[in-house]
């Protein structure tokens, strides 16, 4: 059911008119694209690029560290030129990026090619937020988030399918006709950027004390770090479940399959519906703290698959698979409307970026820490279980914002701080 359909629910989060529509077109058709790649991007350095594994994990590495390298100097630049014109330039170069990846045939050429698409891929997703958030009453930004983010996971998930023809093909010229189909998607995103209005997703106009930046904003910066820790659980869910599934359990291997299957459909079902009032400090902080209650009893169910049998070990899998979704689900609709809370008018598209910094750096630290407690007994598992209950209590101490001039309703979209 949709959200208008919903009795006595609040007016549509959706941003009205075409740029509206076409940031959320963007963020689709690069969800798409990026889906393609990281879905095969291993086999692809691997079997068409004909790299061996340390050069494959030297090409994976070397794209994450530039990833968080181009953050924030790519919210720099749009806050000074606006979200329009730095996404079009963007978009291109990614294309271009993924044009070069898909020629590759040595090493250095594997490498320079991943390391320009990885600067760009940590800066595209936060000005995608601040565009469209800048189209919408302040009440209803986490609703136009919580959309994209569905529209992105369904996005993702389409882009597999591609990929899986190649993969079940076995062919390098398959491999690399998907990653130019990425490159075609990109260029797509770079056209529909150009198109918006310019007034629409214009510079920033920075309100208040120029120089108080992110690194003066404590009570953001605690959100941030609390949400960067949360997502470990989403790693847990992605990277931890699975290998137990397959090393310590008796579960059929497909269950990793459906482990996927069941996060990608519970957050196109659930991502909006569960986002509603988190705009309010209270229900922000609930629902953290029962993300974090939520992940934690999903990582102390796991250790039951100690009693054995392929259907119970099943059935334990996919109750901590769910368990961990949903509590993913609301930390991440908690933390991001906590978070717009702390973020002052005229500074959202560096705040949002800093904000996603949070989950790339987890994404670089949690795959060891998973990866080594994974590999013991139920005792990690309980340290997890422990880890999120302890956040989820932590989370209903996040800080009010700072007293602010109530804002009207609804602003000329050119008078808004846009790009925010």
């Amino acid at each position: 059911m949709s959200e208008a359909a919903v009795p006595g629910s609040a007016p549509s989060a959706a941003p009205k008119g075409g740029t509206g529509r076409g940031l959320y077109a963007v963020g689709l058709f690069d969800a798409v694209g990026l889906g393609m790649y990281l879905s095969l991007s291993v086999l692809f350095l691997d079997q068409a690029a004909g790299l061996t594994n340390h050069q494959v994990g030297v090409v994976l590495g070397t794209s994450g560290v530039t990833s968080l390298l181009g953050a924030m100097p790519i919210a720099r630049a749009a806050e000074r030129f606006g979200v329009r014109a730095v996404l079009g330039v963007l978009f291109a170069v990614r294309c271009a990026a993924f044009v070069a990846l898909a020629a590759v045939a040595s090493f250095g050429q594997a490498l320079l090619a991943a390391a320009v698409a990885g600067l760009l891929s940590r800066g595209i997703g936060p000005l995608i937020e601040s565009g469209l958030i800048s189209r919408v009453p302040d009440g209803r930004a986490v609703g136009a988030l919580a959309r994209l983010r569905t529209l992105r996971n369904a996005g993702m998930a389409a882009g597999a399918l591609p990929a899986g023809v190649a993969i079940a093909a076995g062919e390098a010229w398959v491999y690399r006709a998907v990653l130019l189909g990425s490159a075609v998607l990109f260029l797509c995103c770079a056209v529909i950027c150009r198109s918006f209005p310019a007034e629409a997703v214009a510079p920033e106009r920075r309100a208040g004390d120029r120089r108080a930046g992110i690194l003066r904003n404590r009570a953001f910066l605690g959100i941030t770090a609390l949400y960067g820790a949360f997502t470990l659980s989403a790693l847990l869910l992605g990277i931890g479940l699975p290998l137990w599934i397959v090393q310590r359990t008796q579960a059929p291997p497909w269950s990793v399959t459906v482990v996927q299957l069941l996060n990608t459909v519970l957050v196109v079902a659930l991502q909006v519906r569960l986002s509603r009032g988190s705009e309010r400090l209270q229900r922000a902080r609930g629902l953290m703290c029962r993300g974090g209650l939520l992940a934690g009893l999903g990582a102390a169910v796991v250790p039951l698959t100690v009693l054995g049998g392929r259907w119970p070990d099943l059935a334990v899998v996919v109750a901590a698979a769910v368990l961990l979704s949903l509590g993913e689900l609301l930390i991440v609709a908690g933390s991001t409307g906590a978070a717009l809370l702390h973020i002052p008018k005229g500074r959202r598209t560096a705040h949002l970026a800093a904000f996603n910094m949070g989950f790339a750096a987890t994404t670089v630290v949690g795959p060891p820490l998973i990866g080594v407690g994974v590999g013991g007994n139920w005792t990690a598992w309980a340290g997890w279980a422990l880890f999120f209950a302890v956040l989820g209590l932590v989370a209903l101490r996040v800080p009010a914002p700072p007293a602010a001039e109530p804002e009207p309703e609804h602003r000329p979209a050119a008078a808004a701080p846009a790009g925010a």
